[in-house]
């Protein structure tokens, strides 16, 4: 089939990308050249290939990135990485295009791991493109997609990590990352070494924040700040003795060193509730690798032997430093 001035549809090139996205119907951030590239990418194609040899490849951000360089003269900074994410596979996936990490929902959004690819019910429509077939493989597209994302949803929410919290609240964490580390936090560190102190803020490793009581941190505490920025994964106020624990989950992130430490007593000082630091691990061995970087004046907590803490240094066991 061809269109315009004899141009072949069944050829896959970027301006053929971009006319088979906007079929699609997606606008125009999506159906841009860096979105061309990254559907060329994901369905394996170079220069001269037919969409009808489309495959589904799993690729990161950096390797769909390198594609477009390679095989199609687009290359791109490692700067644009987000544009790439955000700009365009978000909305993908979120519309059934494409699937992130189709074997394994314990990924962080922000690993280097994560990988993409176009969904079963897209890839069906991108081979047919410029041939007959495709106005009917599209119309099956649209129907099933919603379905299809549905589906997924569904099984994400059934592998989701519920967090009970010490007032009786039930939280929902991804279960991908650090987040089963931090269900421990919660449930078991709190009520040992922070018993009725109230959750403030819980952090997910997908990026979202299921617990941000922004309200207390302003009435109560005098604290303004962007919780999208690079918060503790979980932050306890203890009214009584007037503390503000800030904890760490440590997996593939790293603890509270000596810079972050500084960093954070600056964005946390408030006049009513001293600063209690503490790393958190799954075990000793978990904790061996990153202990030359634990910043002094911090605690050390391991999940596995949950009644102990470990104190760097100090003139106390636990509490606040003030000066």
């Amino acid at each position: 089939m061809t269109i315009g001035n004899d141009i072949d549809e069944t050829i896959a090139t970027i301006d053929t990308a971009r006319a088979l996205l906007k079929n699609f119907g997606f606008d125009a951030q999506r159906h841009n050249v860096r979105s061309a590239v990254t559907l060329l990418a994901l369905a394996g194609l170079k220069s001269g290939d037919r969409w009808a040899d489309s495959t589904t490849p799993r690729l990161g951000v950096q390797k769909i990135m390198d594609w477009s360089g390679a095989h199609w003269a687009k290359p791109y900074a490692t700067g644009s990485r987000e544009d790439f994410r955000k700009k365009t596979l978000r909305q993908w996936v979120d519309n059934g295009f494409a699937v992130l990490n189709a074997d394994n929902l314990n990924i962080a959004t922000n690993s280097q791991l994560n990988e993409y690819c176009l969904s079963d019910e897209a890839i069906q429509a991108v081979r047919s493109y410029g041939a007959d077939a495709f106005g009917n493989a599209l119309v099956d597209f649209l129907n099933g997609a919603s379905e299809a994302v549905r589906a997924r949803a569904e099984i994400l929410r059934a592998a989701m990590i519920p967090v009970d919290l010490s007032d009786g609240e039930k939280l929902l964490l991804s279960p991908a990352g650090q987040n089963p580390l931090l269900k421990k936090m919660v449930e078991e560190f709190v009520p040992r070494f922070a018993p009725g102190a109230k959750a403030l803020y819980v952090g997910d490793t997908r990026g979202k924040h299921p617990l941000f009581e922004e309200r207390i941190f302003e009435e109560k505490l005098g604290l303004t700040f962007d919780p999208h920025g690079r918060m503790p994964d979980l932050i306890l106020h203890d009214e009584v003795r007037e503390w503000l624990f800030l904890m760490e989950a440590v997996k593939s992130k790293g603890p509270f060193d000596d810079e972050r430490h500084r960093a954070l007593r600056e964005l946390f000082a408030t006049p009513v509730a001293g600063l209690v630091f503490v790393n958190c691990f799954e075990s000793r061995e978990a904790m061996r690798q990153w202990l030359p970087e634990l910043a002094w004046e911090t605690e050390a907590w391991v999940a596995d032997d949950p009644d102990h803490l470990i104190h760097l240094n100090g003139s106390r066991f636990l509490g606040p430093y003030k000066g």
